[in-house]
């Protein structure tokens, strides 16, 4: 194993361990922009309602059910093969709800390549080195559709996306119900590429429906190019606090 790759992943699990501990002293010392769910347990409290937009095999969702167990989890996931992991892996938390659609601006029925690294999955025409292996036909719906639907009227806690470049399309179907988030976590990139939200796109969207950022996590730079930023994930917070 590479030397660096071993002291980074220790560092981590002993991150992890002192964080999950949830020691009083290390809620209000530990360092902030280093764990995302825990930042917004220490800022949020508790929470009523999260969405988790490209739930993947549902990583994301156990931690937010593991800090906010009195939440109401939604998790989408519209590739077949992640959404039976997920909710194999989601099956003991009874706050999380699974659903296998995508999410977007308009309701459609779309196709979308699989591939085998499915973290790349996206709905927009991608050019990866690797081929597709199958396509799949998913239904898209609009999240303000969805959340009238299940009567949701209240505050929305928070809203993670992590949809390969489609992340607008998904905030745009939130319609009047975007005013409701009190935090985005979201992924975005710092390249024009069509599978990463470039940064600035984000902003001008944030800035416009009056949000700001709250914290940067994860910034990571390109593969071997370490002068050259490729993505990070941003929590954006209502400026109009709900």
């Amino acid at each position: 194993m590479n030397w660096k790759l071993f002291i980074g992943q220790a560092i981590d699990k002993a991150e992890n361990l002192l964080i999950n501990s949830r020691l009083s002293f290390v809620k209000k010392n530990y360092p902030y922009r280093r764990n995302c769910i825990f930042d917004l347990k220490r800022t949020i409290g508790d929470a009523n309602v999260i969405l988790d937009v490209g739930a993947y095999v549902g990583d994301v969702a156990i931690q937010f059910s593991k800090w906010f167990p009195s939440a109401k989890i939604f998790a989408f996931e519209p590739i077949n093969e992640s959404f039976d992991k997920l909710q194999q892996s989601t099956k003991r938390f009874k706050n999380i709800s699974s659903f296998n659609i995508a999410l977007g601006d308009k309701f459609e029925t779309l196709e979308i390549p699989v591939y085998n690294s499915a973290t790349i999955n996206t709905l927009k025409e991608a050019c990866y080195d690797e081929i597709a292996q199958s396509t799949q036909k998913v239904t898209v719906l609009r999240l303000d559709n969805f959340l009238s639907e299940q009567k949701i009227t209240g505050v929305i806690d928070i809203l993670k996306i992590d949809v390969e470049g489609y992340e607008l399309e998904v905030l745009k179907g939130m319609g009047d119900y975007l005013k409701k988030v009190r935090y985005i976590v979201t992924e975005v990139g710092y390249q024009r590429t069509a599978t990463k939200t470039h940064f600035s796109d984000m902003d001008i969207f944030m800035e416009k429906n009056d949000f700001e950022i709250f914290n940067i996590y994860e910034l990571s730079p390109i593969y071997n190019v370490r002068t050259k930023l490729h993505y990070s994930n941003n929590v954006y917070m209502n400026k109009h606090q709900l």
